[in-house]
């Protein structure tokens, strides 16, 4: 009896001991195929070099591979993920992660187990986090022709593209949704693995239609960095860890001061750590993913001409450049995703939960307000600025925000319609509509 005591009495202290957002704490739930984004555009006819081996994979349960033959073919399609949650949890304002696969732009999904997307969301999930497993479109255009398959940079850059549009989405959707997921909007952070990792990168420094890739405004258009899902908050994460990724231009870094780890090992030859261009080994690649097809692939040259990015050595070089704190695990001689050499697994995963965890002691960031502004022209604020009127537009975002940045009101608007701000507390606030310059006002009881 006095073991059995004891052994509980070591069983409470283990349990008080532990701590949120550090340590495994709780069981977990999951929510299965959330739609953030609904009526999507997609490419539709598949490779035909391809659809004979994903009709085989599909039967023995392998990885499909999506290769397109060409972007005038379309459909629409819905974008899903899936949401981790430490279940019997009372905290109503827990950081959110948002994990994107990685799979060459090509393969992957949100149910990956080989590049732990599915072990990061649980184990986070498990230490008190709201974690998201994060689908996005996945194709390349790739045209067979005389036993030769090529895939040509400007297709390779709209691909990315879509990604970026759809991890976007992705956060205005937990963010929009922080009270029912009892997410602060303040903390949300994203990890990218490879391809995943170029997407986190880019969602944290493009944040301007100046420095979408010209190719992306080919037809068939692209569309806007927020072309898809809900509206009217801000689309950037506040904090990104990126596993072995890039970005396709150092200059978007800019002045941008959000915390980011940088992973990757520097002998990686499929998202070069200096400069270069990513999956020059490409025929390795499918053979790799597609053993039985190899026979065949090794009959087909390959011309793959995927434009240039910039791997984790040059990000850091930038930040450093610009004084920005940031982190890195930078590991000689070792190849891309290299989870599965020695103890690498396990390193990594500690580089990431302590990343986070360092994110969890700081003051929570605003959430920052991004819009489309132009010339004032039809925006009125009401009597006492307890409402406004927009005299021309239709669905037009609007988010107002107090002097810190935080987000108190949001929605959309068309014209003749007024917003009623009755609601809001005495203070000093300001308005943003999309095609209209801020307006700052105050409320006085």
């Amino acid at each position: 009896m006095k073991k059995l005591i004891l052994l509980i009495a070591c069983a409470v202290a283990y349990s008080s001991a532990a701590e949120r957002y550090k340590d495994r704490m709780f069981d977990v739930s999951v929510q299965r195929d959330v739609v953030y984004a609904s009526g999507v555009k997609h490419l539709k006819t598949a490779n035909t070099l391809l659809s004979l081996y994903n009709a085989y994979a599909k039967s023995d349960g392998g990885m499909p591979v999506y290769l397109y033959e060409n972007e005038t073919d379309l459909t629409t399609v819905d974008l899903h993920m899936d949401i981790y949650q430490p279940k019997k949890d009372k905290e109503k304002k827990r950081p959110a992660v948002l994990v994107m696969h990685g799979g060459a732009f090509a393969a992957g999904s949100k149910n990956d187990y080989d590049q732990h997307t599915v072990t990061y969301c649980d184990s986070l999930a498990a230490r008190g986090y709201v974690t998201v497993a994060v689908q996005y479109r996945l194709g390349i255009t790739a045209v067979v022709k005389n036993k030769a398959l090529t895939i040509d940079s400007l297709d390779f850059s709209r691909t990315v593209y879509r990604g970026i549009q759809d991890v976007r989405a992705a956060v205005r959707y937990v963010r929009m949704h922080a009270d029912e997921l009892g997410v602060d909007p303040g903390r949300i952070y994203l990890i990218g693995n490879s391809a995943g990792a170029i997407l986190t990168l880019e969602n944290i420094y493009m944040d301007k239609d100046s420095e979408i890739p010209p190719a992306a405004k080919n037809k068939p258009n692209l569309g806007g960095l927020d072309a898809y899902g809900v509206q009217g908050t801000n689309a950037q994460a506040n904090a990104v860890a990126a596993l072995w990724g890039a970005i396709h231009d150092p200059k978007i870094i800019e002045e941008v001061s959000k915390p980011v780890l940088l992973v990757h090992g520097k002998a990686d030859s499929t998202v070069v750590f200096k400069t270069g261009r990513p999956l020059g080994n490409i025929a390795n690649v499918l053979k790799n993913v597609m053993p039985d097809a190899a026979a065949i692939l090794s009959s087909y040259a390959f011309h793959v001409n995927t434009p240039t990015l910039y791997g984790s050595y040059v990000i850091d070089s930038v930040l450093t450049a610009k004084g920005v704190e940031h982190d890195t695990y930078f590991v000689e001689g070792q190849p891309h995703e290299f989870y599965d050499y020695e103890d690498y697994d396990v390193k990594v995963q500690k580089k990431v939960f302590d990343f986070l965890y360092a994110q969890t002691q700081k003051p929570a960031g605003p959430e920052r307000i991004v819009l489309a502004l132009a010339k004032p022209s039809a925006l009125r604020m009401g009597e006492n600025n307890l409402s406004f009127t927009v005299a021309k537009g239709n669905n037009l975002a609007y988010a107002v925000t107090d002097l810190r940045g935080r987000m108190v009101k949001n929605g959309v608007v068309s014209a003749g319609e007024t917003v009623e701000l009755v609601d809001l507390e005495r203070g000093v606030y300001v308005l943003r509509v999309k095609g209209e310059r801020p307006v700052r006002f105050g409320i006085s009881r």
